[in-house]
Formats: structure tokens, C-alpha cells, sequence
């Protein structure tokens, strides 16, 4: 049987000491800006806010379902 320089998941070692390196330098560089932001109130806001500014999101959750609502039940 001829042995080859791969594991049983088929990833070579420098494969994997690659993969390994590439999570560790995102951690690293990740974790100071999500702490930085968590530590200085940051809001991350995927799209501006509208004419009532930013509501809570049980706020939001009620106004999206009380326009479903009336939209289905209107039929």
C-alpha cells in the first residue's frame, strides 16, 4: 500500500496548519473591532433608519406583523 502525505479527511497537514492560520489572523483581527464597537455603543444598522427613526425590535416585530396581518385578513 502506498502511503501519501494526506489524512483520512483528505486535507494535507500544511492544509490544515493553513486553514488553522487563516481563523486564527481573522480572530485576531475580529475580536479587538467587535470589542472596541460592543465598549463604545456602536449600532450596526443594515439600512437607514426611516421617518420615525430606529424603534426597538419588538417595536419592529409588531409593525411588520400588523402589516402582514392586514394584508392577509383584508382578502
Amino acid at each position: 500500500m502506498r502511503r501519501t502525505n494526506s489524512l483520512m479527511h483528505g486535507l494535507r497537514k500544511d492544509e490544515i496548519w493553513s486553514c488553522r492560520f487563516l481563523l486564527l489572523v481573522c480572530f485576531t483581527v475580529l475580536l479587538p473591532i467587535a470589542i472596541v464597537a460592543r465598549l463604545s455603543g456602536w449600532r450596526w444598522r443594515p439600512w437607514p433608519a426611516g421617518t420615525d427613526g430606529y424603534r426597538s425590535p419588538i417595536q419592529e416585530a409588531k409593525a411588520v406583523s400588523e402589516t402582514i396581518a392586514g394584508t392577509v385578513f383584508s382578502v
